[in-house]
């Protein structure tokens, strides 16, 4: 009788740790690719650091709202993603300046790669004399 009590207490807790588990792996992944995103933008786009560190927590924050979002039952989630999007977007809006923010939009949409020196150089366009 013991035993089987000290069994189901044993397999209750492990049932209760297990999902907590999950969650954090899935956090730490989520945070590897937010960290390696800023990095690799920050290199293309050439924005500070505080600009960095502030693209880190809107990402990351953002990331964590959408994965509310879908796990939500009764919410409607395209709105809410929506809703998310937007707010996103604002926040780089106001952490980026604009030409920085359109190279950012560009090269997370897949509208512009990393292999384009010519536009993400930062330097004015060079007329050439005829």
């Amino acid at each position: 009788m013991k035993r089987r009590i000290l069994f189901l207490i044993v397999f209750t807790a492990f049932i209760a740790v297990s999902p907590a588990q999950s969650t954090g792996i899935i956090a730490d992944v989520l945070r590897q690719s937010v960290e390696q995103k800023v990095t690799s933008m920050q290199k293309l786009i050439q924005f500070d650091d505080l600009q960095a560190k502030q693209l880190y927590e809107l990402e990351l924050n953002y990331l964590f709202d959408v994965r509310k979002a879908e796990n939500c039952k009764l919410c409607n989630k395209k709105k809410r993603i929506e809703k998310l999007q937007q707010k996103r977007d604002d926040g780089l809006q106001k952490i980026l300046e604009r030409n920085q923010y359109i190279k950012y939009q560009s090269l997370e949409n897949d509208l512009l790669n990393e292999n384009n020196r010519l536009w993400l150089d930062n330097e004015k366009p060079r007329v050439l004399s005829r």
